[in-house]
Formats: structure tokens, sequence, C-alpha cells
């Protein structure tokens, strides 16, 4: 009998007792798990390795100035005010404080923009006389041709008849009318004026040159201002030089009265200046200190104006 020869798989030693208790190995410390909602990256892309464009660099607002027009390329808001000293009287006696609230605005597109002004006056006679005045309120917009650039500039306006025709608040408006006397429409009793002007603002490394062109045609005024002047024109120019973080400025402002029985007859009494000078801090918070002088034979030398102000520019 043949023995018959049987094959069996050998059983797997057991394993001892700690092997069996021992726990199962944990993950490597650099594991660590997605945050929920994690999506890996896609495929690189061939546009990955194009640069990106560079962010434009801000730029720095120009300069303010204090008795030319103040449109430009950047939104401002602020105030001016004057104090003015007539030389023959102390200012014990008499004085004239002028404060005047300013803003622009600019579009979004920067293809232009709004603006306001409006002048409030207070003629301090220590006699009988005070009185408190307020100017024209004058609103428009202006037009950048060259977007973002103030190296041209159009404005249209109108000055409404906020002023009051009053003697005693007419003549404190008159009075003042020296501190921006390219805006002297804006000192006539209840005038309603169309306000037309062209300008430039052009920059040489630290030099600034600002130049207006204007046109105001008188369309209402009040009974007490009959043959007055109707059409002005204005011619202004300043220069500016940005020295040890400030800017120095020089400023011409000439106005020219085209017609009015008003006005006596010859060249030099329908023609009117003043110059000022200033100092200004640049930047967006533009603090300004100056003094302005009349030029004019009638009263040059008669009267002069300090003027400070601040305006927050290109926000």
């Amino acid at each position: 009998m043949t023995a018959k020869r049987v094959w069996a798989r050998k059983a797997a030693p057991k394993p001892q007792k700690e092997e069996r208790l021992q726990e199962p190995e944990a993950p490597p410390p650099s594991f660590v798990a997605p945050p929920p909602g994690y999506e890996p990256p896609g495929p690189r892309q061939p546009s990955d390795d194009v640069p990106t464009a560079e962010l434009p660099k801000w730029e720095e607002p120009m300069p303010g100035f204090m008795t030319l027009d103040r449109a430009d390329a950047s939104t401002r808001v602020g105030f001016q005010a004057g104090w003015h000293k007539i030389d023959d009287v102390g200012a014990s006696d008499a004085f004239i404080v002028r404060l005047e609230p300013f803003g622009q605005f600019v579009l979004p597109n920067r293809s232009g923009g709004v603006y306001g002004q409006l002048p409030l006056v207070h003629r301090f006679d220590f006699g009988a006389d005070d009185a408190t005045a307020l100017g024209n309120l004058e609103l428009g917009g202006f037009y950048l041709p060259v977007r973002s650039n103030s190296e041209l500039i159009f404005r249209g306006g109108i000055a409404l008849p906020t002023g009051s025709d009053s003697a005693a608040r007419a003549v404190a408006n008159a009075e003042s009318r020296f501190e921006r006397l390219t805006d002297f429409v804006l000192t006539g009793p209840s005038y309603t004026t169309l306000r037309l002007s062209a300008s430039t603002v052009r920059q040489w490394d630290i030099i600034f040159l600002r130049a207006d062109l204007g046109l105001d045609f008188v369309l209402n005024k009040s009974s007490t201002a009959m043959g007055a002047t109707s059409v002005f024109g204005r011619g202004n120019v300043a220069v500016c030089v940005r020295v040890s973080e400030v800017d120095l400025a020089f400023e011409l402002v000439n106005l020219a009265a085209f017609n009015g029985t008003a006005v006596p007859s010859g060249l030099t009494n329908h023609l009117f200046h003043t110059a000022a000078f200033s100092i200004r801090k640049p930047g967006e918070d533009q603090f300004h200190l100056g003094v302005i002088f009349p030029l004019d034979q009638e009263s040059r030398g008669d009267a002069w104006i300090i003027s400070l102000g601040y305006q927050r520019a290109g926000f």
C-alpha cells in the first residue's frame, strides 16, 4: 500500500503579546490634512509666465494758488481766509476778514469735474458800520481734454445772485475784492454771471507754471449797480518753485473792464492788478501763508492782505 504524500501550508507564527498590543504607526509629522473646500491648483498655463503690469504710481497733486483759478486734475476741498488792512486806518478802527470755502471733484473717468466756491465777508468797523456780507455762489464744471492731466483745462460756471445789495454789505464785499481779484464778480451786488476760462498747468522738474485766460459776462445785477461793467476779461499767471519740501509762489492777476459808464475813461481805469507771494506745504495736506498787494495807482500802497488756508488735495 502506497502511502499518500500530503502537502500542507505551514501556519504563520502567532504574534507575541507585546506585538498584538502595539498601536499602528502614526503618519509623519509633515503631513497636514487639507482644509475643507481646498482645491489643488490646476495645470500651469503659458500666460502664468507673462509678468503682470505694474500699478500706476501715485501722482502728487499740483501746487495750489491763492489768487488764480483753482480747477485742475486733482480733487480738492478747503478754505481760504484773509485779513485785510488799510494802511491809513488803524486796526483798532476798522479791518475786513474774508472766508471762502471751496471744493472741486474730479469724475471717476478723469475727463473733468465739478466745482463750487462761496465768499463770506465781515467788515469790522468799531463805529457803527459793522456788516456781514455773503458773496455770490459760483457753481460749475471743467473739462480735461488730456485725461488726468492739467496741461489744458476748460472751465464754465455760473455765479448766482446770493450777494446782498444793501449799502453796508455791498461796501464790505467791494472792499474785499483784492484778495481774489480774478473772482471780482463774486463780490458784485446780486450779480448773475456766466464765467468761462481756459487754463494750463505745466511742470519742469521743481518749477511749476499756471496761466488763466477768461471772460465773465454779467447777465443780471442789482439796480444799485446800473452803469457798472458787465463784461470782464481775466489774464493771470503764476510761477511756483518747489524747494526744501515747500512751494514758493509768485502770482499776478490782471482784470480788465471792457464796458460800463460807471468806470472813468482812460485805459488805466479799466485795468486792475494784484501781486501775491506765498509759501505752501506740498502733498495731500496743503497749508499756505501769503500776502497780497494791489498794484493799481489808486490803491497801491494803501491796502494789503494776509491770506492763510488749508486744502486737502488729490484724495
